[in-house]
Formats: structure tokens, sequence, C-alpha cells
């Protein structure tokens, strides 16, 4: 009778404990935290929400680089929200004298949200208390400065973690997306686009806030650095007309970015109604003296307060 009574104590002990079970906050597997902050965001951001994951604050370049990589891959794996690429921080970075495992000022953060045309900045923090280490992660709504979430967690030093510490570094060596501890590559020097028309099929799409805007870049033409821009309100085909899906977008008005060398800008020469021979069209924008080849169209403010931008324009090579 006693053999039985052990017995099924035993079995009821491997039943309480001997299963599966969530992590706790005290596990030593960085991954797992990591995880669990990715969480966190999708459930305490608004889905589709733009992001910049900026830096993690750390006394290790690697640890911080690893950590941004990992909330990265999970953000876009994921498929919640819509983040900003580490290449593109990477210029940002550079032109800003930031470091990703350095502290970043709130308005400085806040800056290159807007640049980004994001809604919110993620950072977090990484500090040691006593024999562990806590990890801290916070969300800041671009627009308002508000706090739209913060948590921590706490973390045993276990090996991963302490191998990375033991790689050491100040930080400010920059990573591409995905590989931590890899140095990106210094981005080329620009050149001046080519003389000819560049068309966009498809049309490339701006972005106002989290929502895709009617307004579409059809094609560039080009003439010794001057730049004639062609917008419509429609993905294909003639515009609406005589359409005007950008003209009057705000106090802000139109500017032009280069994105290899965020500090250079040109704004709008003149802005003005295209109409073809039939009578249908859409915006025509020039800009004067233009260098570089890769550039963010935005209009400063736009409707409601929230920048109509084109994130990316590429020109590569015209087509005539």
């Amino acid at each position: 009778m006693k053999k039985t009574i052990i017995a099924l104590i035993v079995m009821m002990m491997c039943i309480a404990g001997c299963g599966s079970s969530p992590k706790a906050s005290g596990s030593d597997d960085l991954d797992a935290t990591i995880r669990e902050a990715s969480d966190y965001l999708n459930g305490n951001l608004p889905a589709k929400s733009k992001i910049v994951i900026l830096n993690v604050q750390s006394d290790s370049a690697a640890l911080s680089n690893y950590i941004i990589d990992e909330l990265i891959a999970n953000a876009v794996n994921d498929r919640n929200f819509e983040v900003v690429d580490r290449q593109q921080l990477d210029l940002i970075r550079a032109e800003q004298n930031f470091q990703y495992s350095g502290e970043v000022d709130d308005n400085d953060a806040l800056s290159i949200g807007k640049f980004f045309g994001a809604q919110v900045i993620v950072s977090g923090r990484v500090s040691q208390v006593g024999d562990r280490y806590r990890f801290t992660i916070r969300a800041l709504e671009v627009q308002t400065a508000r706090v739209q979430g913060q948590n921590n967690w706490n973390m045993n030093a276990g090996a991963t973690i302490t191998a990375l510490l033991k790689g050491g570094g100040s930080g400010g060596s920059a990573t591409t997306s995905g590989t931590s501890g890899r140095q990106a590559a210094t981005p080329a020097r620009p050149t001046a686009p080519k003389n000819g028309t560049y068309t966009f099929y498809p049309r490339l799409r701006a972005i106002q806030g989290a929502v895709e805007s009617r307004a579409y870049l059809d094609r560039i033409v080009v003439r010794n650095g001057n730049l004639a821009v062609y917008l419509f309100d429609t993905p294909i085909g003639k515009g609406n007309g005589p359409g005007n899906p950008w003209v009057g977008t705000g106090s802000g008005g139109v500017i032009l970015q280069d994105l290899d060398n965020p500090r250079r800008t040109w704004n709008i020469v003149s802005q003005d109604i295209y109409v073809d021979g039939y009578g249908v069209g859409g915006s025509l924008i020039t800009f004067e003296g233009v260098t570089g080849r890769r550039f963010t169209l935005n209009s400063g403010t736009g409707y409601g307060n929230v920048a109509m931008i084109f994130e990316e324009i590429i020109l590569d090579e015209p087509d005539e």
C-alpha cells in the first residue's frame, strides 16, 4: 500500500513539473526574452504601424546589435508591422552620429521617426543588476511623443549573453539587417542622374502615415540636374483630370531628399497641374540642381498634419 501511495505521489509530481512550461522571467535564454518582447509589441502597438527599431542601450555593441537584429527579424516575420530597414537607418546613424548601443535623445528619436514617416519608435536598454540582467523595451508614438508601451524582463547571465558581452565594444559599428556584428558597407558616393526619362511601372505609391495615398509617381524627366516629376491619382492609365494628387498638400512644402546623404535636400521650383491634349493628367513638380540618384519625396506636413511620402525613388538608367 505504501509503495502504491509513493508511486502516485511521484506520478503527480511528474505531471506537475516534468512537462514543458513557458519561460520564466529569470531564464537565461536571451532569444526567448527577445521573443517575449516582440510578442509584447505585437499586443500593444496598432497593427500595420510603421516602426523604427532604433537602439538598445548597453555596454556591448555586439549585444545591442544582436537584440536589434532579432527584434527586426521577429517583426518582419510576424508581419504585424511595417519595419524600417536597418540599412536605411545606417545612413541616418552616420549623419546623426548616434550609436545603436548608446542613448538616443527622445527629440532626436522623434525626428528620425518623422523622417521615415513612422508612427512608432522602439528603443531598449540592457542593464546589469547584481549577477543578472534587466532588459527594458519602450515604444514611443512619433506624432504625440506618448509612451505607447514599456515593459521589463529579468535574465540570468546565460551562455548567449555572456558570449556577446565578451565581444565588448562601445558601439557604433553598424550592422546589416539580420547579421549580428558585421560592419555595414559604406554607401557608394552618389552620382548625378543621367539625362532622360525614368518611368515607373508599376507606379510608385505615396504613403500618408500608415495609409496608402492616392498619389502615384509615373515618371521623372531629367535635364542637366533639373527634375520634372509627373504625379497621377491612378495606379495605371491617365489621371482623372485634371488630376491634382499633390498640389496644396500642406505648409511644409514638397521636399526631395537624397537618401545617400540625408543632409542634402531640394525644395520645389514650380508646382502645376499637368494636362495632356485629352484634358486629363495630374501634377507636375520641378526641382533644380539635383545630384544623387536615390531619393525620398515628401510633402512636409501634408493633409491632417501627416506627411505624404514616396519612401524610395531610384533613378538607375533612363528609359530614353
